[in-house]
């Protein structure tokens, strides 16, 4: 009998292996024979931050997309309490931060790299300034 208070003990027991994250290399502890993915808690909190900074940014660019499409229908009435010239760099200026945010995207989806994450989120930040 005390061989099997000896294996249920063992069985308690957590025993955790190192494994390296298929992501970032960086070894991790998991249990044995687990069936979890082989991505570390950096890795995964990383993603998540990266989705929801992606869903945040989308939003912003469809209201940019729509101001832009806005001031396009006003320049089109050529009302002369509008100034052409004004709307056009408005409209310039919207085109390069969509551009810069997409290069950054492409940036983030390729090297996961904190530092572009960082520089999307104050880009976004400053975006989300502007055109709200």
């Amino acid at each position: 009998m005390p061989d099997l208070d000896n294996n249920k003990s063992n069985e308690s027991k957590l025993f955790l292996e190192l494994v390296p994250c298929v992501r970032c290399r960086n070894a991790f502890m998991r249990r044995p024979g687990s069936n979890e993915k082989d991505i570390c808690e950096n890795c995964i909190r990383l993603e998540k931050r990266k989705q929801e900074l992606e869903k945040d940014i989308s939003e912003v660019q469809h209201k940019i997309e729509l101001k832009i499409d806005k001031m396009r229908h006003e320049m089109s009435q050529n009302n002369k309490k509008f100034n052409k010239q004004y709307f056009v760099e408005r409209i310039k200026k919207g085109s390069d931060v969509l551009t810069k945010s997409i290069e950054l995207l492409k940036k983030i989806e390729e090297t996961n790299d904190e530092k572009y994450i960082e520089e999307y989120q104050k880009l976004f930040d400053k975006i989300k300034k502007e055109y709200s």
